[in-house]
């Protein structure tokens, strides 16, 4: 520091170490501030729901980057090829990132008639920007498998009707890295180890009631692609069951347990044991 400055400050009796922790304490408490606010806004705009409307307005597509470290499970590799059965759930490859860019576009919704009687919950679908999926063809069996006559919305009776807008229900397929920071299990690890191996082992997937509190069901496309171990070959029941099962706990249902016999839609279907059948439906068709 030049001599005239050193002189000022004594001039005033002021200490210039003094000085120096006061800015510095104005400092970091004005970064704390500032930094506590982005990362609240952050993590509240990626998941949070508006209010819920009779008449759906348009809102901007969700933009968020999670910022948080989180531990992936080692992943199985897929290698099978593509089907007609992952076509209709909307995918047009099964490559996929183990974390996206964790933004979001919306899937355009069709003009929907909303019935006369009933309950009636909007549904907003929710795609990370970067996955090899078709919006339409996702958003389809999405909407298909809610509004099943085997699914949650026999209880009301409920139909859920697709939006852009406000929505009720948000339906969130993201790559695996993006799903577990959006919904992270209790007690996640800071790390993020995404290996694979030939190896099956327990998938990548949030954790759906820790996304539930805030009205989102998030899939990740990992589980979607390859399935769920007990529904073997059958993605499509698995892809249901994973539909269902979150909205399950939007609704406030606890996970079950299962013994013997045909699993619960809320028992935890991603290992089940060999005395249970998995099952993907609230209220399952009688044989």
């Amino acid at each position: 520091m030049p001599r005239g400055s050193r002189r000022l400050f004594a001039g005033r009796r002021i200490s210039l170490s003094g000085v120096a922790v006061t800015l510095a304490v104005i400092v970091v408490g004005f970064g704390i501030g500032i930094g506590a606010g982005w990362a609240t806004s952050l993590f509240a705009d990626s998941l949070s729901s508006p209010s819920p409307s009779s008449s759906p307005s348009a809102s901007p597509s969700p933009s968020a980057t999670p910022t948080m470290d989180v531990s992936l499970p080692p992943m199985a590799p897929v290698t099978r090829t593509i089907d007609d059965d992952d076509r209709a759930a909307g995918l047009r490859s099964l490559d996929f990132p183990v974390r996206g860019d964790g933004t979001f576009a919306t899937a355009p919704a069709p003009t929907a008639t909303t019935p006369d009687a009933g309950v009636v919950r909007y549904v907003r679908i929710d795609i990370e920007n970067g996955l090899e999926v078709t919006d339409s063809l996702f958003a389809s069996f999405v909407m298909a498998a809610l509004n099943d006559p085997q699914a949650w919305g026999r209880e009301g009776p409920t139909t859920y009707v697709q939006t852009e807008g406000a929505p009720d229900v948000r339906v969130v397929l993201a790559s695996p890295y993006t799903a577990a920071a959006l919904c992270p299990t209790p007690h996640e690890p800071a790390a993020l180890t995404p290996e694979t191996t030939a190896t099956p082992s327990p998938s990548p997937t949030p954790s759906a009631a820790a996304c539930a509190g805030q009205g989102a069901i998030v899939v990740s496309v990992y589980d979607w692609i390859q399935g769920l171990e007990p529904f073997a070959e059958d993605r499509t029941d698995s892809r249901i069951y994973q539909l269902n099962h979150g909205m399950g706990h939007v609704d406030g249902k606890a996970d079950t347990t299962c013994k013997k016999g045909v699993a619960d839609v809320m028992v935890d279907q991603r290992t089940l044991p060999k005395a249970c059948t998995p099952n993907p439906w609230p209220f399952p068709a009688k044989d």
